[in-house]
């Protein structure tokens, strides 16, 4: 009897691709290495967890009987400060501090490797491949701002009892939609630096480069022009703006907020078109 037909059989079965897994494999993928890198351990996750442990710290002693913080209130401000405002300043600096260890060598790395071509030869479109690149950047970022900002306004809100949630229940809402502008306009942004090179630390100079040159370029036209009306040029002014907007602060800048919003799907637009082009000049043709 031939031996075909005792051990070998020919696979009649249907193979599933899960095309909408493939993105998360590339994602988990990311989160693997950056883990494994011990520098990425140290200035990604420690100065977050300090950042974050010192606000719930803030609001367990504000809740004490008998003690009040003249420098600091619990309420709606207090949460958009956390997540990001140009004063403080340490929030845009640990958002920039993990944007860039994080994300710097995600696209850049392939490219040095030449392994962009060798996902792209796989069952894998752009999309999926800039989709698992943007959730390893993404999550790292919502672990800052979105997960943190949740669990601070929940502890608020055990702590003051019914009377803080009924006033600010509506600022989980904000919260959430002031995280997702941070991210995604954010995660994009460095991912753009990372494809725009194959060294991760050029990636780095050119995002800190906008990230601070913004700030920097707002304050000399201010100056010059003597109105906050050029506050679009700056990206931590288009945040400010839109948190302020959310979380019903008073509003610092002369520009109405939808035209910081206008700007930012603008340049969200824009970062996917640059991102889509570099990634697809070494797509493979199938």
């Amino acid at each position: 009897m031939p031996i075909h037909t005792q051990n070998y059989r020919h696979w009649e079965g249907t193979l599933k691709t899960h095309s909408h897994t493939r993105w998360w494999i590339i994602a988990k993928a990311e989160l693997k290495l950056l883990a494994q890198r011990k520098i990425v351990r140290l200035i990604v996750a420690i100065p977050p967890l300090m950042y974050i442990f010192a606000h719930a710290i803030l609001i367990y002693i504000s809740q004490m009987p008998g003690v009040e913080l003249a420098f600091i209130k619990i309420d709606s401000e207090f949460f958009q400060k956390f997540l990001f405002r140009i004063y403080p300043f340490p929030s845009t600096f640990i958002v920039a501090l993990v944007a860039v260890f994080g994300g710097s060598g995600l696209i850049a790395t392939d490219l040095k490797n030449n392994a962009l071509s060798l996902y792209l030869s796989k069952p894998i479109s752009w999309i999926d491949y800039l989709m698992g690149k943007f959730a390893a950047i993404g999550i790292l970022l919502a672990c800052l701002t979105l997960v943190p900002g949740l669990l601070l306004f929940l502890e608020q809100s055990l702590l003051a009892g019914t009377a803080f949630l009924k006033e600010y229940y509506w600022v989980p809402f904000s919260i959430i939609a002031y995280s997702v502008i941070i991210i995604l306009s954010t995660s994009l942004l460095i991912l753009v630096f990372s494809s725009l090179t194959t060294n991760p630390r050029y990636a780095i100079i050119g995002f800190s480069a906008v990230w601070f040159g913004s700030i920097v370029l707002y304050e000399i036209l201010k100056e010059m022009a003597r109105t906050s009306k050029v506050a679009l040029v700056s990206i931590w002014a288009n945040y400010d703006i839109l948190g302020t907007t959310l979380f019903g602060g008073s509003p610092d800048y002369s520009v109405h907020w939808v035209w910081a919003f206008l700007v930012q799907s603008v340049l969200i637009v824009f970062y996917l078109f640059v991102l889509r082009r570099r990634i697809r000049a070494v797509e493979v043709i199938k």
